[in-house]
């Protein structure tokens, strides 16, 4: 089986690659702007393109029967500054994927990754999401990410495409680039190691559901699978984490105090608390998430600091 990757060099796509590729199902073909280094990408198929260009989405899509679609430019806290790029950067990319597609012929099956924190309604009830609730966006992030579900949806009724949309939580389990606007976790984890602020969006009160991309990738290949038309999975633990409580977490495992920015505290589009329910997860595909947030983050901690010791650093 041929499975193509777009996204290969974000956050959720480098992991994903690095999981498909350990796991030698098939072949694998990534979708990137610019060449990745060689040893990141061993035994896949690398595609030089840009999802603007009809030709470059043509070349990717011939012969795929599964589509990792993760490509996305921006965060919930960034996205509202400019709506038409937003749009451009967002939209456009996944609408020539699908029109190449259709020109194809080649009925893929797409694992579309959307968002579990940002696309639901806000609710007082704190009881965790189900996939039909109901939907109002906060920011535009969460209106692309919905509208893309939606255009998913109409291609597989129209029948070139079968899709599923995985609403995933808020991913943790590598750490990011302590000028990230999206990715607590790994953010935090960087700066508190190398002693560094930390910059909180929003309130340090604010809820989410934190998944670990291990467990994000074994639901995504067995999504990989499925060859309904159209489906929405939430991928989340039912435990909802404040910001706070994260940070007090951190700082007991790795036993020192973290220090807040906060001068730079911004995030107003963000929602207050967003926990998923996972039952249909369970249900449909056997997924359990098997990695807890206390476990997570001490793998991190012991990762990064042999990565540390081997001289190699993300700042």
């Amino acid at each position: 089986m041929l499975t193509g990757v777009v996204g290969a060099k974000g956050f959720i796509g480098a992991y994903l690659t690095k999981f498909l590729l350990a796991r030698r199902v098939g072949s694998l073909r990534l979708l990137v702007r610019t060449r990745p280094h060689d040893a990141e990408v061993s035994g896949a198929e690398v595609v030089c393109g840009n999802l603007l260009s009809s030709e470059d989405c043509a070349c990717f899509a011939e012969g795929l029967r599964v589509i990792y679609y993760l490509a996305h430019t921006n965060s919930p806290v960034n996205s509202d500054r400019d709506w038409p790029a937003d749009g451009l950067n967002n939209l456009l990319p996944l609408l020539n994927l699908l029109e190449a597609i259709r020109s194809s012929k080649i009925r893929p099956h797409i694992v579309y990754f959307s968002s579990g924190g940002a696309v639901y309604a806000p609710s007082a009830a704190r009881i965790p999401y189900v996939e039909t609730d109901r939907c109002e966006p906060a920011s535009s992030y969460g209106i692309q990410k919905l509208a893309a579900e939606n255009y998913l949806r109409l291609a597989a009724s129209q029948g070139y495409i079968t899709a599923t949309a995985l609403r995933v939580g808020n991913a943790f389990g590598t750490q990011l680039p302590q000028h990230r606007l999206q990715g607590l976790i790994g953010v935090a984890v960087n700066n508190i190691v190398h002693g560094k602020p930390v910059r909180v969006f929003g309130s340090v009160h604010n809820v989410r559901d934190y998944v670990h991309l291990e467990d994000i990738c074994a639901i995504a290949e067995t999504a990989a699978q499925s060859c309904d038309g159209f489906s929405i999975v939430n991928v989340g633990t039912r435990i909802g984490y404040s910001v706070l409580d994260v940070l007090q977490m951190i700082e007991s495992c790795y036993g020192r105090r973290i220090q807040i920015d906060e001068a730079e505290i911004d995030g107003h589009g963000l929602t207050d608390w967003v926990v998923l329910d996972n039952s249909k997860a369970k249900r449909e595909f056997g997924w359990t998430p098997l990695i807890d947030l206390r476990s997570g983050i001490n793998e991190m901690l012991a990762d990064l600091h042999q990565g540390l010791k081997l001289g190699v650093s993300m700042r």
